[in-house]
């Protein structure tokens, strides 16, 4: 019986350990096939994930996360569309506004743009949301993606409901003409990122002032603050 119980425990710990190598392969190959393998893969152990190449070993936020209102700011190590890794607090001493999105998300597809230029996949757009773009033009008079005020939206969520890849992140950054050259950047978010309370920070806008301090947060279906009556017209101010 206990030799039965030692051969079973072997097969059960040999299969986990042989699930990422597996995948790594498969990766390897080109024959990843998704969503089924990213939703697999978001789902495994970080540490086992890192080893054989699937996850970044290195860290890719640098500070307390989710950010903390009043608090300096995470610096996030990201690749963005173009696949260049960014640091976040390359920005400091600009101002930047964070947007947080899922392509699942109608609020989130509304706000980058999908009232002018359509869904992005097989998805629907919010009626009667605008862009945030229009919103920060009507609340705080400034355009987004100027030298002063940098414009970073985090894609946290893919097709799969996992973290994004790298094709989905170029393509909504494509899609919603998102300009890297004019400071209209979009980040690849990473599966170490993801939990309960980051789902439910989207849709949702981080304030980062000058100072990269989080100066106002309207994340979520119950913000800390009003995007309209308190953040944008921060925005105002701060870009003053």
């Amino acid at each position: 019986m206990v030799r039965l119980i030692k051969s079973i425990l072997t097969i059960v710990v040999g299969t986990v350990l042989l699930i990422p190598i597996v995948l790594a392969g498969l990766k390897a190959t080109g024959n990843l096939p998704r969503p089924l393998i990213d939703r697999a893969v978001n789902h495994l152990p970080i540490e086992l994930t890192s080893a054989v190449g699937l996850r970044s070993a290195d860290p890719v936020v640098l500070g307390e996360w989710p950010p903390v209102r009043g608090d300096k700011f995470p610096d996030l190590v990201l690749t963005d569309q173009t696949g260049q890794t960014v640091h976040l607090s390359d920005f400091a001493g600009k101002i930047i506004l964070v947007e947080y999105a899922a392509i699942p998300c109608q609020g989130c597809q509304a706000f980058a743009g999908g009232k002018q230029h359509g869904a992005f996949g097989h998805h629907t757009v919010q009626s009667g949301l605008e862009s945030i773009e229009h919103y920060a033009r009507q609340y705080a008079g400034v355009t987004l993606g100027s030298e002063d005020v940098v414009f970073v939206q985090v894609l946290l969520y893919g097709d799969s409901v996992s973290a994004p890849t790298q094709a989905e992140v170029a393509g909504w950054a494509e899609h919603f003409q998102m300009d890297r050259e004019a400071n209209q950047i979009v980040l690849r978010g990473d599966p170490s990122m993801l939990s309960r309370e980051t789902y439910e920070m989207i849709p949702g806008f981080h304030l980062i002032d000058r100072d990269f301090v989080l100066r106002s947060d309207s994340c979520g279906h119950h913000p800390h603050d009003d995007l309209y009556k308190d953040l944008l017209p921060m925005l105002r101010t701060l870009a003053r």
